[in-house]
């Protein structure tokens, strides 16, 4: 897990008549440890209760993670420290997923998107980036990849295509071999950053925002980008200059080629949010509830997670969001949590919820290993089967064609004697 604390907005530094702003948070990057207070200049005495200058006590919270990240830390570092070794597994057929969770307006969408170019890139760019480096890179001369890309959104409990907006009220079905997925979600096939970010910008243009006290810009629905990678290399008993095609796996054989699947879930969560405090109210109320709802969900199913030797049953089924991501919460999956709170003295009690939400996440044990997959049934195997039946055709044309001009060499030699 990793806990962001964002710079104030512009709302929480001018404070009100009754409150001025105050900061309740401060990071130690160093040690990896986050004190959330009431007063920071209060110390903890010998009962773990912290005293301040005038005598009156103050709650006081002291937290570690694997990162913590103060308003002073770049996207870039943000990024290399907790997400890129995440990322660059699924180049190698790991399941791997990257999770924003935390209070409207703290930032999980600028960590996520952020801007599609210069410093201010978010994940899901620099990932793109980075996936379509090490493909053009990658030192096998063998090595062939195939990479496609989803969006979807979860708004109200529905699913709904970002890509093709006529898709609402998707399914989700699971099997043996893709697991837990969304009945038609399209997934396109992405053969450059370019291409992913135009994606992005027609997904980020049909997503549920709306405004708030907290923030004029809240997202209203929880977004999972998905990028799906294809490794197909030679295992050797075949000379390089055949893996250029994937031949048919002979029944009772064994394949000359091993093809690999890693898929990756980039989720930036709508955010957690008190009514009374958002000042929610008709729709926005509505919204507010099932957004609650679903992240509510997704709390029960980290604490039994957690608790997973006193309970064996994991309540996955509770909202579509635990379900979509139940492969990447305590299964075959690589997953980074990033929790953002807010530093101001008025979001003091969303912060700690989540905190001990994220510490709770720390604990999780998932258990990762590469998808080989060695049957007929992916998309790159199945391209180039068309590949090679087209080429057939063509040749077999080009015969035909050679045929019928040596036909018409003879017929005109007929005809001129």
């Amino acid at each position: 897990s990793a806990i962001l604390s964002p710079p104030p907005l512009p709302r929480e530094l001018k404070g009100s008549a009754l409150r001025p702003y105050q900061c309740t948070t401060h990071v130690d990057g160093s040690s990896r440890l986050l004190t959330l207070s009431e007063n920071l200049q209060a110390t903890l005495n010998n009962g773990g209760q912290a005293a301040g200058p005038d005598g009156l006590m103050y709650a006081t919270y002291r937290f570690t993670f694997d990162n913590v990240y103060d308003q002073e830390s770049s996207q870039d570092q943000v990024y290399r420290v907790s997400a890129q070794h995440v990322v660059l597994s699924i180049l190698q057929g790991y399941n791997a997923a990257i999770i924003a969770y935390g209070q409207t307006g703290t930032g999980k969408t600028h960590t996520m998107e952020g801007d599609l170019q210069g410093s201010l890139r978010g994940i899901i760019p620099r990932t793109v980036e980075d996936v379509f480096t090490y493909i053009v890179n990658d030192p096998e001369p063998s090595s062939k990849y195939l990479v496609r890309a989803s969006y979807l959104q979860i708004y109200n409990e529905v699913i709904s295509d970002m890509l093709k907006p006529e898709r609402t009220n998707l399914a989700i079905r699971e099997d043996r071999r893709r697991g837990v997925f969304v009945e038609g979600l399209s997934e396109w096939v992405v053969r450059s950053p370019g291409e992913v970010y135009l994606l992005m910008q027609r997904g980020q243009s049909m997503r549920a925002t709306g405004a708030t006290k907290l923030n004029d810009v809240s997202s209203r629905s929880h977004a999972v980008c998905i990028i799906i990678v294809e490794k197909c290399t030679s295992n050797g008993s075949v000379p390089d200059d055949a893996a250029v095609e994937l031949a048919a796996t002979p029944r009772g054989g064994e394949s000359p080629y091993n093809i690999k699947v890693g898929k990756l879930n980039l989720v930036d969560l709508a955010g957690s949010e008190r009514v009374h405090v958002t000042g929610a109210v008709g729709k926005r109320l509505e919204e507010s509830k099932k957004i609650n709802a679903s992240l509510s969900a997704l709390g029960n199913v980290i604490a039994a997670l957690t608790a997973r030797g006193e309970r064996s049953h994991i309540p996955y089924r509770d909202s579509k969001l635990t379900r979509i991501l139940e492969d990447s919460l305590g299964g075959n999956c690589r997953t980074t949590m990033i929790c953002t709170i807010a530093p101001g003295m008025e979001s003091f009690q969303e912060s700690l919820s989540t905190l001990k939400f994220a510490n709770r996440a720390k604990n999780i044990k998932n258990e990762a290993h590469v998808n080989e997959d060695l049957d007929q049934r992916t998309l790159l195997r199945k391209y180039e089967r068309e590949l090679r039946r087209l080429k057939a055709e063509l040749q077999r044309r080009s015969r035909d064609l050679v045929d019928k001009r040596a036909l018409l060499e003879v017929e005109e030699q007929k005809r001129r004697a």
